[in-house]
C-alpha cells in the first residue's frame, strides 16, 4: 500500500511493485480512463477533457498525482490519495505518518454534509460511519439505495414477449405468416407479439447480477446481510452475467427516477468487476472525489444545516448575469452566468461566501505579505458578486491543515464600490476553517459551527424571523 497527496509526484521505484513491471501503468491508465468517463455518477468536476486527470502519467520516472483524493486498487496493490490539508504545513510531504482509517473518517465526516454530490449521503450517516474501506463505503450505499427502492417500489417494466399458437394475443406477424407458417401448410399457427409487465426484466437482472458481484467482495457483515435479502426479494429475477454496457439499454421513466442512480452505480460497479476480470484479479477499483468540490460541497452543506433555522442559505445560486449582450445596439440576452457559492439571506441583509480550496499565509504576515497569497482574481471576483447582490458583508473560506492552529489576527479587507456618485464600502472577511478532523469529529463540528456564527454574527440573527 502506497500514501501519497494531492498534486505530488510518486517515482516509479516507490510505486507498487507490481506497478513497476513493464506494460502495468499503462493498463492503470486504461483502467482509470473507463473510470474517469463515469464519474459523472458522483459528482460534476466541469472537466470538459475526455482524457482521464486523475493522474498524470506523462512523466519519464514517475506518475503524478492530480486533484482528486481517494484509493485506487489495482492489481491487488493500493493507492491512497490524501487531500494536502492531511500535510502538517504546506512544504511537507511526508507520508509516513498517514492512516488510511483517517481519510476513510473524514471522507465519510464530509460526506454526510456535502451538498454537490448527485445523491444525499446525510440519509445514511450512521451506516457509514461502519465502513472498513472506500469500497465499502460504496457498497453500503449501493445496498441501502437498491433496498430502500425495492421496499418502496418494485421496479416493473414492459418488455415484448413473442409466441406462436392459434389463439393470439397483441400484434400479428403477418409476414412471418405468409412466407413460412402459411406455405408449410401451418395455418392455425400464428406468430404475435405482445407486451408484458414483468418484474424479470432487464434493470432487475442488473441489480441482481452486480449484488451478487458485492456479495463475494464485501467484507462486511451487514453489507452481506443486505445483499442477501435484497436477492431474496429478487428471487423471481433470472440470474446473468451483465456487462456495464446493459445499462446504457435501460431508458428510466420519470416514475421511475429513484433507480437512475442505482443504474449508474450498478454500472460503476460492472465496470470494475469486467476490468478486475481482465486483469485477472477481483480486487480493482478506483473511488475518486475532487477535494474542490468536497470542501466547496462540504461547507455549503454545513452552513445550510447550521443556519437554517434563523437565516435563508443557498448553494451555487446562479439567477444573475455580469452582462446584457448586444448585437448592432440591441439586447439580445444575458452574458457569463455568475455563480456564488453561498448566499446567506437574513431579513433584508446578504452575506456571499466563497469557498477556496487553496494555501494561504498564516495571518499574523499580513502586515509583510498584504495579500496572504490570496488570488487578484478570487478577489475581483468578490467584488463583483458585492456589486451585483448589494452584500452585506462577503467572506472567503479556505481550510486550515489538520492540525493547523486556528487563526488568532482577524483578518479582512474592504472593497469600496463607486455607485451613483456615492462610495459604498463592502467589507470582506479572510476565514480559516477546520476541514479534516484528528481526534473528535463532533469537537471539530462544533468548533466549525462556532466560527461560522460568530464570524456571520449568526447570534444576533437568532433574535429576527428569517425569511
Amino acid at each position: 500500500m502506497v500514501n501519497g497527496f494531492e498534486y505530488t509526484k510518486i517515482k516509479s521505484k516507490k510505486l507498487p511493485s507490481t506497478w513497476q513491471k513493464e506494460g502495468v501503468l499503462g493498463e492503470l491508465e486504461h483502467f482509470l480512463q473507463e473510470n474517469w468517463e463515469q464519474r459523472s455518477i458522483f459528482y460534476s468536476d466541469y472537466q470538459i477533457t475526455s482524457r482521464q486527470q486523475f493522474i498524470d502519467f506523462d512523466r519519464k520516472d514517475g506518475i503524478k498525482l492530480q486533484n482528486y483524493v481517494g484509493t485506487i486498487i489495482f492489481k491487488g496493490e493500493q493507492l491512497n490519495i490524501f487531500p494536502k490539508i492531511f500535510k502538517e504545513d504546506e512544504d511537507d510531504y511526508d507520508t509516513d505518518d498517514l492512516e488510511l482509517n483517517d481519510l476513510i473518517g473524514n471522507l465519510v465526516y464530509w460526506l454526510e454534509y456535502c451538498d454537490r454530490l448527485n445523491f444525499p449521503f446525510v440519509s445514511m450517516k450512521g451506516q457509514l460511519d461502519n465502513s472498513e474501506n472506500l469500497m465499502e463505503l460504496f457498497i453500503t450505499i449501493y445496498v441501502n439505495y437498491v433496498r430502500t427502492a425495492i421496499d418502496k417500489q418494485r421496479y416493473f417494466q414492459y418488455e415484448n414477449t413473442t409466441e406462436t399458437g392459434s389463439f393470439v394475443k397483441g400484434k400479428i406477424n403477418f409476414i412471418d405468416y405468409a412466407t413460412k407458417k402459411y406455405p408449410s401448410g401451418n395455418r392455425g399457427a400464428l406468430e404475435y407479439t405482445y407486451s408484458n409487465f414483468v418484474f424479470d426484466n432487464l434493470m432487475n437482472r442488473i441489480i441482481k447480477c452486480t449484488c451478487i458481484f458485492l456479495l463475494n467482495i464485501s467484507n462486511q457483515t451487514a453489507n452481506k446481510n443486505t445483499i442477501r435479502n435484497i436477492l431474496i426479494k429478487l428471487g423471481e429475477v433470472e440470474t446473468v452475467n451483465c456487462s456495464p454496457y446493459d445499462c446504457d439499454k435501460i431508458h428510466l421513466s420519470a416514475m421511475n427516477s429513484n433507480y437512475r442512480i442505482i443504474l449508474s452505480m450498478s454500472k460503476m460497479f460492472l465496470l470494475n468487476k469486467v476490468n478486475s476480470y481482465n486483469i485477472g484479479n477481483t480486487d480493482a477499483f478506483c473511488f475518486l472525489f475532487p477535494a474542490e468540490i468536497l470542501f466547496e460541497g462540504f461547507i455549503g452543506g454545513f452552513i445550510r444545516d447550521t443556519f437554517s433555522d434563523i437565516a435563508k442559505v443557498k448553494t451555487q445560486a446562479s439567477d444573475q448575469y455580469l452582462a446584457d449582450l448586444l448585437v448592432d445596439g440591441e439586447v439580445i440576452g444575458n452574458a457569463f452566468l455568475l455563480k456564488e457559492d453561498i448566499l446567506v439571506e437574513v431579513g433584508e441583509k446578504t452575506f456571499v461566501l466563497d469557498t477556496k480550496y487553496k494555501e494561504i499565509d498564516r495571518f499574523h504576515k499580513v502586515k509583510d505579505n498584504k495579500k496572504l497569497k490570496i488570488s487578484d482574481n478570487d478577489m475581483k471576483q468578490m467584488a463583483i458578486y458585492a456589486a451585483k447582490r448589494n452584500a452585506e458583508k462577503l467572506f472567503l473560506i479556505y481550510p486550515l491543515h489538520k492540525n493547523e492552529d486556528l487563526e488568532e489576527v482577524k483578518v479582512s479587507y474592504n472593497i469600496h464600490l463607486q455607485e451613483q456618485g456615492l462610495l459604498e464600502t463592502i467589507p470582506l472577511e479572510i476565514i480559516k476553517v477546520p476541514f479534516a478532523y484528528s481526534e473528535s469529529k463532533e469537537k471539530t463540528r462544533l468548533l466549525l459551527k462556532q466560527i461560522l456564527l460568530n464570524a456571520m454574527e449568526g447570534q444576533k440573527w437568532a433574535e429576527q424571523p428569517a425569511n
